[in-house]
């Protein structure tokens, strides 16, 4: 519900078109979302010579499952192209990686490196600087200012404030409205304003 749409909009200036939608559960077996053909079997993907893809999922509930999709397709991470709304600002000397996914009206600051199949959702702000490793997830109308950096696998829920030159380490997750003044260590839970460290050698499912 959310990937459509910008995959549409890009569709108006010919980027894409939407094959099909590959799912493991055996229940959409011949079925279709809003006229899209379901097929099953991620492990079929490479049947898809001349396609990209892209991931639909990447809520708090099943964000650590991309890797495990990823690997199952037994795909080249370059099958998985940046997918960017049209509406998103992207200032000069922005890095990507590859399969990110950065929803409408985001702002990313020159200087700002992003790597791997992250997920950047509506309305986030990144800084001057910022560096976001692979797998992370940013919640909607969240902020990170300059030189911050985080990490692999965080999560960061919406309505986040992160300080400048604040590091979040791997696999750590931030719950929404918190502000983060401090950094936070590898497999922390973070809430609060200012944020304090409620759970260490936490990691969600």
């Amino acid at each position: 519900d959310e990937i459509i749409p910008i995959l549409d909009s890009l569709s108006k200036n010919k980027e894409y078109k939407i094959k099909g939608i590959l799912d493991d559960d055996k229940k959409y077996f011949k079925k279709s979302y809003k006229g899209i053909p379901i097929h099953i079997g991620l492990e079929n993907a490479k049947k898809f010579e001349n396609c990209f893809f892209v991931f639909g999922i990447g809520s708090y509930r099943n964000k650590n499952n991309r890797k495990k999709i990823l690997d199952k397709t037994c795909l080249d991470i370059e099958k998985f192209p940046n997918i960017i709304d049209p509406t998103a600002k992207i200032e000069d000397n922005v890095e990507f990686g590859f399969g990110n996914i950065i929803y409408p009206l985001s702002v990313i600051c020159s200087g700002t490196k992003i790597k791997n199949f992250c997920v950047l959702t509506y309305l986030n702000i990144l800084a001057h600087n910022v560096t976001i490793n692979s797998f992370s997830t940013l919640g909607s109308r969240t902020s990170v200012l300059n030189n911050a950096s985080i990490g692999k696998e965080v999560f960061i829920g919406a309505n986040v404030l992160i300080a400048e030159n604040i590091s979040i380490e791997d696999y750590s997750t931030v719950i929404m409205g918190s502000v983060v003044l401090n950094n936070v260590k590898k497999k922390q839970l973070a809430f609060g304003n200012p944020a304090k460290i409620i759970k260490n050698g936490w990691k969600s499912l």
